[in-house]
């Protein structure tokens, strides 16, 4: 009955998230629109407006874009055969609240366990910050799909949306490896209690 009740705690986890970011796609996309009709299509058409690139500035954007695409389909492959998307797809971690995961991943940083009841919490967290890892190959890869097709076109947009992807990705992947290993020394330092099998 816990198990089925926790299930749906973590189906309904998984939608409120869905919900979150399709409703932050469809603001950004509002957003855009209200800007283009409010400026009369004149920055869109200036920004969007397509450069010169040499032959072998060309080539070589269309390498990386390739190269880009190769790495996003490596990296999504491995995170399914891994078992690391299931895992993730499954964790309990889905049945809790944004701040109380917040809460969970900086004791993990913290290498603290506040109360015995919470170790199986912060072990589902650390597990979950070491298997993040696999978002820096797929990082990597959209920013040098980006950055093709800044080469392709050399439209001013494509320089914003690199600075942009650049500083974000640049930031995530930072905090990524700066995580894991302190996940694993968690991990190390906190090994799962398993009941006594009363043999012996």
């Amino acid at each position: 009955m816990e198990e089925d009740r926790e299930r749906r705690e973590i189906r309904r986890g998984r939608r409120r998230v869905r919900l979150l970011l399709v409703g932050t796609v469809l603001v950004l996309t509002l957003v855009s629109l209200l800007s283009a009709l409010m400026t009369d299509g004149t920055f869109p058409g200036s920004w969007l407006e397509r450069g010169d690139p040499p032959g072998w500035l060309e080539v070589t954007g269309l390498v990386l874009v390739v190269l880009g695409a190769v790495l996003e389909i490596g990296a999504l492959v491995s995170m399914v055969r891994s078992g690391s998307y299931r895992a993730d797809r499954e964790s309990r971690l889905w049945a809790v609240s944004f701040r109380r995961r917040r809460d969970l991943a900086r004791a993990v940083r913290r290498g603290v366990v506040d109360s015995a009841d919470d170790l199986q919490w912060l072990r589902a967290t650390a597990a979950q910050m070491v298997r993040q890892r696999r978002f820096v190959p797929l990082f990597g890869g959209l920013l040098t799909m980006n950055f093709g097709q800044l080469l392709l076109s050399l439209a001013p947009i494509w320089f914003v949306l690199l600075g942009v992807a650049g500083v974000a990705f640049g930031l995530a992947c930072g905090q990524i490896l700066r995580d894991a290993p302190r996940a694993e020394a968690f991990l190390r330092e906190h090994p799962a209690v398993t009941a006594p099998t009363g043999s012996g």
